[in-house]
């Protein structure tokens, strides 16, 4: 055992395992290639969990759960439990702190588990999901939140048709939900994420209903139809729902809230963003953008000032337009004033009103 022992594989210790094709064993992959090291004793996953199932080629963080006779050097085998894939945290136009992506990643391939990410109104929380969706090669389908707001609409509707004669008729409809369900049954071999965008705009009805579906081990939706849908095992789901008064979860019950795995999505730091920008925006002046980027994230932190009472904050899109407008030959300070006043109720020039106040905190900023 003496490569095992340099590698410290003991029962219990986690490590990489770069997976083979196994095609005339008893599972459909093996290893000989632990740690970027090879190993003497083949490498043997256990497959009897209900999580993603390793593939050739793929890199997985594993937990080593026993080793067979082990006196021997190269005779037995080390079985392991895949625990999740290991997959490249980088994302082309898309910043996520890398920590965060490493959790999305593991939340997502545990089949028990459903990831919720929580933000700000286009901080980007969408766009995370498919990027980590994409990277462990699965097909992303989302699902507004607004369209399954009651509980009926989550299945689908008996929509009236015409017919040839001029009669009226009533045809199903299923809903986005029903039809994600259905490509996932129809195309087994693949894995599916199923995003609900917007899920704090969802009745409580709906977000019950939906526990439903996405829980248990016999899970299964009863349309009005009669017919019984089950979903299947290679269907994830997870959600994405705006920070602040309007994050419902938080006024659901401790059982309900425990149902998700709950990550908080952050604007991304000053230097990343201007970076992104400039990447949309090449032609932009970098010092004004800097600037503009520092006055929004004055406002960003102020939101939370009780005095100031915002509604919202100030969103990575509308940074990209405040570069836009700057790229185009705007000035600094109208620039904000489209972006970002304009995105609060009111006049700039009524300091009563939100947009006021915004307009108001960027012209102290400006002249400083």
């Amino acid at each position: 055992m003496e490569a095992t022992k340099k590698q410290s594989l003991t029962v219990g210790t986690n490590c990489l395992v770069r997976w083979d094709a196994n095609p005339k064993g008893s599972t459909p992959v093996k290893s000989n290639h632990v740690n970027g090291k090879r190993t003497k004793k083949i490498v043997l996953p256990d497959l009897s969990g209900r999580g993603a199932k390793p593939k050739a080629g793929e890199v997985w963080v594993c937990r080593v759960d026993r080793i067979t006779n082990e006196q021997a050097d190269s005779r037995g085998a080390i079985i392991v439990k895949p625990l999740a894939i290991e997959i490249d945290l980088s994302f082309p136009g898309v910043w996520v702190d890398p920590v965060k992506a490493r959790a999305m990643s593991v939340v997502l391939q545990n089949r028990e588990k459903n990831l919720m990410l929580v933000g700000d109104q286009g901080i980007g929380k969408t766009t995370l999901g498919r990027a980590v969706g994409t990277k462990l090669g699965w097909k992303f389908r989302k699902i507004s939140g607004g369209l399954m707001k009651k509980f009926a609409y989550m299945l689908g509707r008996n929509m009236p048709i015409v017919g040839n004669s001029g009669s009226l008729a009533f045809k199903w409809v299923d809903s986005p939900l029903v039809k994600a369900i259905r490509e996932a049954l129809a195309n087994q071999q693949d894995t599916f994420l199923v995003m609900i965008d917007e899920y704090s705009r969802m009745d409580e009805d709906a977000r019950d209903a939906l526990l439903d579906v996405i829980e248990g081990d016999v899970r299964l939706l009863s349309l009005p139809t009669g017919e019984e849908l089950p979903v299947p095992t290679n269907i994830h789901f997870m959600a994405a729902s705006n920070e602040g008064g309007a994050f419902t979860v938080k006024k659901e019950d401790a059982a309900a809230k425990d149902r998700w795995v709950i990550i908080k999505v952050e604007h991304m730091p000053q230097p990343e963003e201007l970076s992104h920008c400039l990447g949309k925006f090449p032609n932009c002046n970098k010092a004004d953008l800097d600037r503009a980027l520092t006055i929004i994230n004055r406002l960003r932190f102020l939101r939370h000032d009780l005095k100031l009472r915002l509604s919202k904050t100030i969103s990575t899109r509308a940074a990209q337009n405040v570069a836009m407008f700057l790229s185009s030959g705007l000035d600094l300070e109208t620039a904000l004033t489209i972006a970002v006043t304009n995105q609060y109720e009111g006049s700039s020039t009524d300091t009563n009103s939100e947009a006021g106040r915004v307009a108001r905190i960027i012209s102290d900023e400006l002249k400083k």
